[in-house]
């Protein structure tokens, strides 16, 4: 009998016949928190996510952050402190460089993620000084002193799960994304005014995140979580000049290393998926195909044919739906899901991951309506 991670991976590699469900749980979501009896979010546990799995009756993925790289190298251990106002909890994270200070704040309500309000890197504050990069290749050389003992730091955290989970280690592999130092937009503003000198950037990189993909695969882990801005933040030009080939790269090497690759992008995806740029990226499970309001994606059928036969998809009931909808309403939208996806590879799912406040009757219709449809 096969476990949930062999099955779980088994299907991505070659599809079956039956419905094959596995909702979204964990990564920030809160759902998993909920079910553990727990307020804030940021105190949830891997232990908290497999439990929430295990109540709600259907084959999980645990997505877990690459471990703190401070532990190791002392360049990169990051001070933090945490102070409870106004209903809120607001952390500050800071780390000292020879080219000044890295410094996070993120705000959290109860019940919610944690939101950041301020990000490491700003394009107007990197503008002014005399070399804007200088900060982040440094950054990157701290990395590679961590590369011999990625196994040691990634083990223990493996073996929580292992071997019974499947296990996605994530953390900003996109080279475009710049380790995710700076928003999307800021980003945008570095690619658009010296598009040259970011895409060497991107290479440095793109090179440092492929040597910790391979070390990570090596170590045990089933996936690499890969990203990617929606249409939103990008443009096709950039998509074409980042993006695409970025993720090209990277995926090639963790396939080389035996690996997978798993991408998430809840934003609104069309026109790229028309303009073919995620059937190129060499993703092996990709989410999410989602209709309106919470995506783009007009029909999930037509949507599935434009993708390759090869890739997994996931998704796509609404959050809206299973935040606010009747069990009739879930049960009719998976429904629907499983109709405009048989005859291709895919796993029956949310939009995105489950918010800390849908209830949990919702849920269970999901995987009972799916289970009755195999």
């Amino acid at each position: 009998m096969m476990t949930m991670r062999e099955r779980f991976i088994n299907h991505i590699r070659h599809g079956e016949d039956n419905v094959y469900v596995s909702l979204q749980i964990g990564a920030g979501g809160g759902f998993d928190v909920k079910l553990a009896g727990k307020e804030w979010v940021s105190d949830g546990t891997v232990q908290d996510t497999m439990d929430a799995y295990n109540r709600v009756g259907c084959d999980g993925l645990i997505n877990l952050g690459l471990p703190g790289l401070g532990d190791i190298v002392p360049e990169l251990a990051w001070k933090s402190e945490t102070r409870l106002e106004n209903g809120g909890k607001h952390s500050t994270s800071w780390l000292e460089t020879p080219y000044g200070e890295l410094r996070w704040l993120i705000h959290e309500h109860p019940h919610q993620s944690g939101t950041p309000t301020r990000y490491p890197i700003s394009y107007m504050e990197a503008c002014q000084k005399n070399d804007p990069f200088d900060i982040v290749y440094w950054y990157i050389e701290q990395h590679y002193k961590a590369l011999p003992r990625i196994a040691e730091m990634v083990g223990p955290v493996l073996a929580q799960v292992h071997p019974q989970w499947p296990v996605s280690i994530q953390w900003s592999v996109q080279p475009f994304e710049m380790f995710c130092l700076a928003t999307v937009p800021d980003v945008v503003m570095f690619a658009m005014t010296d598009p040259d000198r970011y895409r060497l950037l991107c290479d440095a990189i793109r090179e440092v995140n492929i040597k910790l993909c391979q070390a990570v695969i090596c170590a045990g882990a089933d996936f690499i979580f890969l990203g990617g801005p929606g249409r939103e933040m990008m443009s096709p030009e950039l998509y074409e000049a980042y993006i695409v080939p970025d993720s090209q790269a990277i995926t090639k090497a963790v396939h080389d290393a035996g690996g997978l690759v798993y991408s998430h992008i809840c934003s609104p995806i069309e026109p790229f998926l028309t303009m073919g740029y995620y059937g190129l990226m060499g993703i092996d499970l990709f989410e999410t195909l989602s209709p309106p309001p919470v995506g783009n994606v007009a029909s999930l059928a037509e949507a599935r044919k434009l993708l390759p036969s090869s890739m997994c998809t996931r998704g796509n009931i609404g959050l809206d739906i299973l935040l606010q909808g009747t069990v009739e309403d879930v049960q009719r939208e998976t429904k629907r899901v499983i109709d405009a996806t048989r005859g291709s590879k895919h796993m029956v799912a949310a939009s995105d991951y489950l918010f800390y406040d849908i209830p949990l009757e919702n849920v269970l219709a999901v995987v009972e309506t799916a289970r009755t449809c195999r």
